[in-house]
């Protein structure tokens, strides 16, 4: 079964249990006494009588966890992308094969899942088109509802293949989508495409860096993130065409999809690796970058801000190499590996790039091929297929403190407060923390998720910043890993003086 499958973020970036250093940023860090991964349970998913090949796993709000593959009849042709929901043992939820009737096509793949802010699921992949006599891999997207109901699919691109590489929810409820393309004369230009709610294109843009100039092979954007004016900022890399060398590359976009800048990162450093990661920076003044050595920052016009390398910079960093940023309370969190003992490699970051802690964590009896995940407030997924693919398999470790011992405690999450009070048209943040059996109390607000009684009264966004939209009083409720907390938030018209 052939396929053109993109390189897949292996990892769902959160904590692992960092204990903070509390010494002074940017001039030493502590490497803190690691977690033991402890193997809690393998299950098995999928029919035997077909062929089960593993792509994705993540943790879900609920504690649970969702995989992705795709499935094919042994004594068939057809390729289905395959979704199993799980709750936190393991127990299958719920379980569908998804198949697209309405394109010429024998295969459809699923690379990449996430849970969408709506509590559903969005699904990255491809389509097989058979349609022009000679078939090519065509972008897909495909959305989900909570209980795993279709609720559209749709095929995206005309290069001669396509393939997602990262997508994001915009502020209107749409994606932004960024793939690779391919073409035999490896000139293939960068893509990005912005989706509407529903899954229609609404614009789109095939990127060369200029046709006329050295920069004009081999475009790939890998991520994109929307920018306070509306537009968005896409990165990847360009080539330049005498001596096939990758640079980084940096483009902007108005909200109409116009290209407004453009830039490369020239340097025969450790920056030439390609960004894949972008995020925006805690004191809102730019944006901070990730490629697989370390950081780049820039500023709101996409000048350089400052540059970090972490990979190979102390002796816990040694062959490391990073794939995901996530923003946290102190910064960021960096998710890698280290490539050699395959072990894996957390970083805790200030929003100045200084390293606050490093977590390594080895992984007992990880299968030769698999994908991982790990789990917010500790922890760890692998999806593996079993020999002959007549199954999925997937197996979840948890952390335990080295001075603990198998089997660990009680663990407890709650909110900053019981009660908020707050007046119409301001806005606070609250926060969500989680307290380990080890007395371990980590910021868990960004893996949070929030819902509000009356959204008519305030509003509460993914980061847990309240808005007071009207008099009144309501209830929040965070879900954070099958554990709820609640609080009353009174809402006040402002103080006016005679």
């Amino acid at each position: 079964m052939g396929v053109l499958q993109k390189y897949g973020k292996l990892f769902t970036a959160a904590c692992l249990g960092l204990s903070l250093w509390t010494g002074q940023a940017g001039s030493s860090y502590a490497a803190s006494s690691s977690p033991v991964l402890e193997k809690e349970w393998t299950q098995f998913y999928g029919d035997p009588a077909n062929y089960n090949e593993y792509t994705n796993v993540a943790p879900t709000a609920d504690g649970g966890s969702v995989i992705l593959g795709y499935t094919t009849k042994r004594d068939g042709y057809l390729t289905k992308v395959y979704v199993v929901k799980t709750d936190k043992d393991g127990r299958v939820e719920w379980e569908n094969e998804y198949f697209e009737d309405q394109y010429d096509t024998e295969a459809v793949y699923g690379y990449n899942i996430q849970q969408s802010k709506d509590g559903g699921y969005l699904i990255s992949g491809a389509v097989k088109d058979d349609s022009g006599g000679k078939f090519v891999y065509r972008a897909y997207l495909l959305k989900l509802s909570a209980s795993g109901q279709r609720e559209w699919g749709q095929m995206y691109g005309k290069g001669v293949g396509n393939s997602i590489n990262e997508v994001r929810e915009t502020k209107d409820g749409g994606y932004i989508v960024t793939t690779s393309t391919y073409n035999v004369s490896d000139t293939a230009p960068a893509n990005i495409i912005k989706v509407s709610a529903n899954g229609t294109k609404e614009w789109e843009h095939y990127f060369r860096y200029n046709e006329l100039e050295e920069f004009s092979d081999d475009q790939y954007f890998s991520n994109a993130i929307e920018s306070e004016d509306g537009g968005y900022w896409a990165i990847g890399r360009t080539r330049l065409a005498q001596d096939a060398r990758g640079y980084p590359l940096l483009v902007k976009y108005d909200a109409a999809g116009q290209v407004q800048f453009k830039r490369t990162k020239v340097t025969n450093d450790w920056g030439r690796s390609t960004f894949y990661e972008i995020e925006k920076a805690p004191e809102g003044d730019g944006y901070v970058l990730l490629n697989p050595d370390g950081l780049w920052k820039i500023d709101k016009q996409g000048q350089t801000v400052w540059n970090k390398k972490l990979a190979d910079t102390t002796p816990e960093l040694k062959d490391a190499t990073f794939y995901e940023l996530k923003p946290s309370s102190t910064g960021f969190l960096i998710s890698g590996t280290n490539k050699v003992t395959k072990a894996d490699v957390t970083l805790n970051i200030n929003s100045k790039g200084a390293i606050l802690d490093v977590v390594t964590q080895e992984i007992p009896e990880l299968p030769s091929k698999s994908v991982r995940s790990v789990i917010p407030g500790g922890g760890l997924l692998v999806l593996s297929s079993s020999e002959g693919a007549t199954h999925l398999v997937l197996s979840r470790y948890k952390s335990v403190s080295p001075n603990e011992g198998p089997g660990g405690g009680e663990i407890s999450f709650y909110l900053d407060s019981d009660e908020y009070s707050i007046t119409v048209d301001h806005t606070f943040d609250v926060n969500a923390m989680l307290k380990k059996p080890d007395g371990t109390t980590l910021p868990v607000t960004n893996d949070t998720r929030f819902t509000i009684e009356h959204p008519d009264i305030v509003s509460i966004d993914d980061q847990g910043n309240i808005t007071g939209l009207a008099p009144g009083l309501t209830k929040i409720t965070a879900e954070y890993q099958g554990h709820k907390a609640y609080a009353t938030v009174l809402v006040v018209r402002p103080y006016l003086p005679n």
